[in-house]
C-alpha cells in the first residue's frame, strides 16, 4: 500500500472511529435519560400510600343500657358536667338516653303507577273505583252505628283521626274533620278506601286541589297517587338529664343515678358495631386497592418498556465497542505501514 493510499485509509478509519465514538456518546445519553425515567417511576411507586383495610374496632363503640323498671333505656351520650342542684347534690355528668317506643302514626303511601280506573254503574249497582286489582269502597257507605274501638267504623275513625293529626293539610284530613266537626256527611263521599296486600286500610281522596287524587290519577296515568293509613311505628324517645356516673378502674361506666331520683341503676355494657359504616369503609378500601394495583401495574409496564429499550441500547453499545476496537487495531496497522513508508522514503533520499 502506497503512502497516499495508507494516509487516505487512515483518515477514513479515523472518521469512522469518530462517528462510532459520537454514536456511543448519544447512546450513553439516551441510557441516562432512561435511567432518570426509571428512577422517577420508582419514586412514584415508593411515594404511593398502600390502602389499609378497615378494622371492625374502628366502628365499634361501647353502648350502655339500664332498666328503669318499665323499659330498657339506651345511653347515647355521656358528657362531663359540674352541676349542683337545689338539694346540694353534685352531678358529674350530663346523660342522654332513649328508649324505643311504639307510636300510632299516620303514614302516607305513594303509588307511582296506581292504575286508577272507574267502573261505571250498571243496572242495580253503583259505580266504583279500582286501584290496580283492588276495588275501592266509599266511606259514606260504611255503617256508622258501631263506634266501638273494635268495630269497623270505630277502627276507621281512629285511623282517620290519626291521619288528620299527622297530615292536616291534605284533602283527606279536611274532609274528615269537616264531617267530625261540622257533621257534614257529604264530605265522606270524597273519601275512598281499600285494603292492600298487607291488610292495611288505605284511604284516598276522590278529588283534591292537588294532583294526587283518584280522579287526577285516572285522567293522567303518569301521576302518583297518595293514600294514607295509620299503624304503630317504632321511634326513639330521647331524654337528657344530669346524673352521677361511677366508673371502674378501666374507665367503664358501671352505675348511673339520675337527677331528681335516688335510684342507682346498674349500667350494662355491650359492644356495638356500625355494620353499615364498616361496609361502606370496606367498599371504599376495595375501590382504593383496585386503583393502587392499577397504578402499580402501569408503573411496572412502563418500567419493563424502559428496561427493554435500555437492553437494546446496551447491545448496540457493545457492538460499537467491538467495532471501535477493530478500527483502532486497523488504524494501528495502517499507522505502522505509513511509518515504514516514511522511513523508506527518507532512507532513499539519504542514500
Amino acid at each position: 500500500m502506497g503512502l497516499a493510499a495508507s494516509q487516505a485509509r487512515w483518515i477514513s478509519l479515523a472518521a469512522r472511529k469518530s462517528n462510532v465514538e459520537y454514536e456511543g456518546q448519544q447512546i450513553n445519553q439516551a441510557r441516562t435519560a432512561l435511567a432518570n425515567q426509571s428512577s422517577e417511576l420508582w419514586n412514584q411507586l415508593y411515594s404511593m400510600e398502600v390502602p389499609t383495610a378497615p378494622s371492625t374496632s374502628e366502628y365499634t363503640t361501647t353502648q350502655y343500657t339500664f332498666n328503669n323498671g318499665d323499659t330498657t333505656q339506651t345511653v347515647s351520650d355521656i358528657q362531663s358536667a359540674d352541676y349542683t342542684d337545689s338539694d346540694g347534690i353534685q352531678y358529674n355528668s350530663y346523660v342522654t338516653y332513649y328508649s324505643t317506643v311504639s307510636e300510632y302514626t299516620g303514614i302516607r303511601n305513594t303509588k307511582s303507577n296506581p292504575q286508577v280506573q272507574y267502573v261505571a254503574p250498571a243496572e242495580g249497582s253503583d259505580g266504583y273505583y279500582m286501584v290496580g286489582t283492588k276495588k275501592l269502597t266509599c266511606l259514606n257507605t260504611v255503617d256508622k252505628t258501631d263506634t266501638s274501638t273494635t268495630g269497623t267504623w270505630g277502627t276507621y275513625s281512629a285511623e282517620l283521626d290519626q291521619i288528620a293529626n299527622d297530615w292536616p293539610d291534605t284533602q283527606l284530613a279536611k274532609d274528615w274533620l269537616n264531617y267530625k266537626n261540622n257533621g257534614d256527611t257529604a264530605a265522606l263521599d270524597n273519601i275512598y278506601f281499600w285494603s292492600d296486600t298487607s291488610n292495611q286500610v288505605n284511604f284516598a281522596s276522590k278529588t283534591a286541589t292537588t294532583d294526587d287524587s283518584l280522579e287526577a290519577c285516572r285522567q293522567d296515568n303518569t301521576l302518583a297517587l297518595h293514600s294514607y293509613y295509620a299503624d304503630f311505628q317504632s321511634a326513639n324517645k330521647e331524654i337528657s338529664k344530669y346524673g352521677i356516673v361511677e366508673y371502674d378502674t378501666s374507665g367503664r361506666a358501671t352505675s348511673l343515678q339520675l337527677e331528681g331520683s335516688s335510684v342507682v341503676y346498674s349500667l350494662e355494657t355491650a359492644s356495638i358495631t356500625d355494620e353499615n359504616a364498616y361496609n361502606d369503609a370496606m367498599n371504599q378500601y376495595n375501590y382504593e386497592q383496585q386503583l393502587y394495583e392499577k397504578k402499580v401495574q402501569d408503573i411496572n409496564a412502563k418500567t419493563e418498556q424502559i428496561q427493554t429499550e435500555d437492553r437494546t441500547l446496551e447491545l448496540r453499545l457493545k457492538a460499537l465497542d467491538t467495532e471501535q476496537n477493530a478500527l483502532q487495531t486497523e488504524m494501528d496497522s495502517v499507522h505502522k505501514i505509513i511509518s515504514k513508508n516514511i522511513d523508506s522514503t527518507f532512507k532513499t533520499f539519504e542514500s
